[in-house]
């Protein structure tokens, strides 16, 4: 394992000195460490590039009108070069040969092709159900929410305009059609907006679960306080509209 290289005072003041506008070839050369290093003990230390640099052409930024690697992109019109050509017109016998141990066979379904009826969760805890088998569709497609689906076995078609919900309390993984409620999508906006879950990880900025829990339990009048400062300047809006 290599020895961990100590920064010295002077390489300390050099940073300093010469981070904000100094491009970084120069400095891994006088330093005599990574990018990253440079980096990461300038970030340690509170020190951040200039707007003069990030304006300079050192910065490797792209700037607003240039497009970079345009020589080299498909031109709208152009076809490929091998567009209309049999394979062994642009490859010998030999590549043909090696292609052929991992071509897909007529009729073999790829190893992680789901079959219908598959479950899987989504991110927000929802259960998803593998209703069709489209190739041309993308992947979500076919899925469709499994509490919707149970909905519509007891109650036909869901309206348009409406969403299908659960209520309060109700396990996401482990539900009845019981659990389930038909609601507006403006109901449910409101609904989402003025939650304390919603206050929480939209306004507060909270996303970990456990602690949008905590502050819930702990400071309701933080989110009351917070609900009323969102209620209040949308009257202004308005109001100024």
């Amino acid at each position: 394992m290599c020895a961990r290289k100590l920064w010295l005072p002077e390489e300390i003041e050099y940073l300093k000195n010469s981070y904000p506008d100094v491009p970084m070839e120069q400095m891994v050369l006088f330093l005599d460490r990574s990018s990253s290093k440079i980096s990461n003990k300038a970030h340690c230390l509170g020190i951040k590039r200039s707007e003069s640099f990030y304006k300079s052409e050192h910065c490797g930024r792209i700037k607003k009108g240039e497009v970079i690697g345009k020589g080299t992109q498909f031109l709208k019109g152009i076809a490929g070069w091998n567009k209309g050509k049999k394979q062994s017109e642009y490859m010998d016998q030999e590549m043909i040969e090696k292609t052929k141990a991992t071509r897909f066979k007529k009729g073999i379904v790829p190893h992680n092709v789901k079959p219908l009826g598959h479950e899987r969760i989504t991110r927000d805890g929802y259960i998803e159900v593998k209703v069709r088998e489209s190739k041309t569709d993308s992947k979500n497609k076919n899925f469709e929410l499994k509490h919707r689906l149970v909905w519509e076995q007891h109650n036909g078609e869901i309206p348009e305009g409406m969403n299908v919900e659960f209520v309060p309390g109700a396990d996401r993984l482990n539900f009845t059609i019981e659990d389930l409620l038909l609601r507006s999508k403006s109901e449910n906006m409101k609904k989402n907006f003025e939650s304390d879950d919603a206050i929480v990880k939209r306004f507060l900025g909270i996303k970990d679960p456990e602690m949008v829990e905590k502050i819930k339990n702990q400071h309701p009048e933080l989110i009351e306080l917070k609900r009323q400062t969102i209620k209040l300047n949308n009257q202004l809006n308005r109001y100024e509209r």
